[in-house]
């Protein structure tokens, strides 16, 4: 995760979003997040220092964690089994044993 509270530093500052690439080790797209959030919010370097992590996090939610909860995870060692069982089974193989046929 970019360090935001850094990102939104330098953009108070008048860098470019170049130079806070560059200096952050970010992509533009989260300094244009944290551009967004700052003239949403109003914030100002007073606003951004009295903010802990936990209410700056708040501003720039993560949603992957919502995604990758609904998946089921594979059983590993039936995995493992079966691919000692046979040199010739492969991971596509145990995907479709686990779906079963995919109607049209």
């Amino acid at each position: 995760m970019a360090d935001y509270r850094a990102i939104m530093a330098l953009l108070l500052q008048g860098r470019s979003y170049r130079q806070i690439v560059d200096a952050v080790g970010c992509s533009h797209r989260d300094v244009s997040a944290a551009r967004k959030t700052l003239d949403d919010r109003g914030l100002n370097a007073g606003a951004l220092a009295e903010m802990s992590d936990v209410e700056l996090a708040g501003l720039f939610p993560d949603g992957r964690s919502k995604v990758s909860a609904g998946y089921d995870l594979p059983d590993f060692a039936q995995v493992v089994k079966s691919m000692k069982a046979n040199p010739h089974f492969t991971l596509l193989q145990s995907w479709r044993a686990m779906l079963g046929p995919v109607p049209c």
